[in-house]
């Protein structure tokens, strides 16, 4: 179990990103920077500087293009309702954006590198071990459109439009919106249509552990999914698992 205790550490300060427009949604950036996803300047400096340490430097020098990362942990909890699993499922035809079965103490990595088919992106990539032989991956990209700011992306025409918020020092990544993309135009999904509220949490506990929470509230069933785990990097040439 990783040690809780924090450690007030200073760090440099990230440059402020510059960026310039290309055709199409996304931005690019007008030179291998340190911050694809644009952390920094949709949160604002305040918030940005309010975040602690180690989440500065994962979300921002770490997180520069062509850099991939594997972070190695566990799941304390994976649950989900009746209905949860079975939307889960039905996700698995359009791109696994989760897992699909519960479970505790389930050994777990996170893996993010840069999306090769989508420019600016930068996959996140979960593996789950439930058994040797049940091993289920869920995999999404973030990148960031001009227009709409900060997107999650599953599968080719499936996505959502996230908003930044900082608190107590974590990063949390809030979904505003679910959308299908189809014919160069992204289309926004009815709110009673799509899986609700999505809410994932960076929390920085100290030792380069971090505390990873992803909860899934819809506005009529309730609290469909949720999973909490703590995480460690680790150098990816030890990134094979036994």
């Amino acid at each position: 179990m990783p040690n809780k205790k924090q450690h007030r550490r200073t760090s440099p300060v990230d440059p402020i990103i510059v960026l310039e427009s290309f055709p199409g949604p996304c931005l690019k950036p007008t030179r291998v920077q340190n911050d694809p996803l644009h952390i920094r300047a949709l949160l604002g400096d305040a918030a940005w500087l309010r975040l602690r340490p180690a989440i500065r430097k994962r979300f921002g020098r770490d997180a520069k293009l062509g850099s991939t990362h594997i972070y190695r942990g566990k799941m304390d909890r994976i649950e989900a309702t009746l209905l949860g699993l079975i939307m889960a499922q039905a996700a698995r035809l359009i791109g696994t954006p989760m897992a699909w079965s519960r479970g505790k103490d389930v050994p777990c990595d996170v893996i993010t590198f840069d999306d090769p088919d989508r420019a600016g992106g930068v996959v996140w990539e979960r593996h789950y071990y439930f058994t040797p032989n049940k091993i289920q991956i869920a995999k999404t990209t973030k990148l960031v459109s001009q227009k709409e700011g900060l997107l999650e992306c599953f599968g080719k025409h499936f996505g959502m439009k996230l908003r930044l918020l900082e608190e107590g020092g974590a990063l949390h990544f809030i979904s505003t919106s679910f959308y299908l993309q189809m014919f160069g135009k992204r289309i926004a999904l009815p709110g009673l249509l799509s899986p609700g509220k999505l809410r994932v949490t960076h929390r920085d506990i100290g030792d380069n552990w971090f505390q990873f929470i992803l909860e899934v509230c819809h506005p009529l069933f309730g609290k469909l999914a949720f999973q909490n785990g703590y995480f460690k990097e680790e150098e990816m040439k030890n990134a094979t698992r036994a």
